[in-house]
């Protein structure tokens, strides 16, 4: 008989661990039927809800409107109130981390307008959202997006990750003409090349991008835009240009970190996606603490490669979700919580062969709204490995737009205004490239903000 692991916290069913570990084959299987509409019934469809997970949630789903048309048996409804607002709900549906947004405001686990914990668990707003955009999706159902007539404006679009396909939605929506140029050879941007396929399969982003080509939007690929094509000629030739390009460059800034078998996470996981081989790697130590130090991690773990996990704050302050720390801890990733990474070490022929660290405790609360970590006297040791991988703060790659001089922070960040244009008139940018590196869902959301804002930008052109 067939061994089905139902996960603790929201009874989807689960791969088991001894055969997830062996396959990048999605292992959090999702919702039968029965099963979703039980969940959607522990719903109280809480009148002030806007104030609860509405509020939760980045891009302000009706959580309780979806929900309730669950529980009536009615899943194409709950897909047209999901993708209002969410237009890849199977996307999001895996990747956000709910119980840090929506579901961390559910009355049944945290009373956000009384600030006071329940004892209840979370409705499953992610695994619910998830099952519908799933089954719209299998089973071919999904309504055709209504698309207004032509406006006789034409914008480019720099990348094809989250915050450039929501801006694009956003302007073919409105008969706006769009060209998307991403200099890889597969669309999706981090969703395809930085989210291991054994959290998102990489059909469903495919899925989901296409339905943004039968909306007539035109996509280049192996196009690099500085390189290939200038954005000055964009800027000439379209009447405004987006920015999209997220953020795939970051340092530790430590001792050691140019040695070999030292790697950004999206060098490691690009590998991966593309199926280039990784060997000679033992050992890994991973250092941070959010989604991308969880995908190296699930990854590292499947190569067979014995994964330590580096984090200098503890897993309350951390941004992955908790499923997925416990996912990869039953999985046999070692995590080093509180811990710094002081060097990195290598040996006499410049590979990396351990990394110096020192543990930590947390202090007074920073200017990031988190205690802020105090090294401990006299508690360095060292982890022994072969391969790093920095999974940290990342900032844009400025092939793309340092030739037109573009204004920047001092994280090398692009700087916009209230409407998410440069420093260059019609030039807008948003997302990662951004905010330095966030969420597919706040990445997504900024993309469509940003798209509203330059259809207003359009319109007011018009009308000059």
């Amino acid at each position: 008989m067939k061994k089905i692991r139902y996960f603790d916290r929201n009874q989807e069913i689960l791969m088991d661990k001894d055969k997830r570990i062996k396959t990048f084959d999605e292992y959090a299987l999702g919702y039968t039927i029965n099963l979703a509409i039980d969940e959607s019934k522990r719903c109280i469809l809480c009148k002030d809800a806007d104030k609860r997970c509405i509020k939760g949630c980045p891009i302000h789903v009706d959580i309780p409107g979806f929900i309730s048309k669950i529980a009536e048996g009615k899943i194409l409804e709950s897909y047209e109130i999901i993708t209002k607002t969410d237009i890849f709900p199977s996307i999001c549906g895996r990747v956000c981390p709910q119980e840090r947004q929506c579901e961390g405001a559910c009355i049944l686990y945290f009373d956000t307008v009384r600030n006071k914990r329940n004892k209840g668990l979370p409705v499953s707003i992610g695994a619910l959202e998830k099952f519908v955009g799933d089954v719209v999706r299998i089973y071919g159902i999904e309504p055709a997006i209504e698309v207004e007539e032509k406006k006789g404006y034409k914008v480019a679009i720099v990348g094809s990750g989250p915050a450039s396909l929501g801006c694009a939605y956003e302007l073919a929506k409105k008969g706006i003409d769009v060209e998307v140029f991403e200099a890889l050879p597969r669309l999706g941007g981090v969703m395809f090349y930085g989210i291991p396929n054994a959290r998102l399969d990489k059909s469903i982003i495919e899925y989901e991008i296409g339905k943004l080509k039968k909306m007539g939007v035109v996509f280049h690929t192996g196009v690099i835009v500085g390189r290939t094509i200038m954005l000055e000629d964009l800027k000439q030739n379209y009447d405004a240009v987006f920015i999209g390009i997220g953020a795939g460059r970051g340092t530790l800034g430590i001792k050691g970190d140019n040695l070999i078998n030292v790697f950004s996470a999206i060098e490691f996981l690009m590998s991966i996606a593309v199926e280039l081989p990784i060997t000679n790697i033992k050992k890994i130590a991973i250092i941070g603490g959010g989604f991308t130090a969880v995908d190296c991690a699930i990854s590292a773990i499947r190569l067979g490669i014995e994964t330590n996990v580096i984090y200098r704050r503890t897993r309350e302050t951390s941004s992955a979700r908790d499923e997925e720390w416990d996912h990869i801890k039953e999985e046999g990733a070692i995590i080093h919580w509180l811990t710094q990474p002081k060097e990195i070490i290598g040996d006499e022929n410049g590979y990396v062969k351990g990394l110096r660290c020192v543990k930590m405790e947390l202090g007074d609360i920073d200017e990031s709204g988190r205690p802020k970590p105090i090294e401990v006297p006299n508690s360095e040791f060292f982890i022994e490995c072969d391969a790093v991988v920095l999974a940290i703060g990342q900032r844009p790659n400025p092939i793309a737009f340092e030739s037109i001089g573009l204004k920047t922070s001092k994280w090398g960040t692009l700087e916009v205004d209230e409407n998410f244009m440069c420093s260059v008139e019609g030039i807008f940018a948003s997302g990662d490239a951004v905010n330095g590196g966030d969420t597919v869902v706040r990445a997504l959301k900024e993309g469509k903000e940003a798209g509203n804002k330059i259809y207003d930008y359009l319109m007011n052109k018009s009308r000059r």
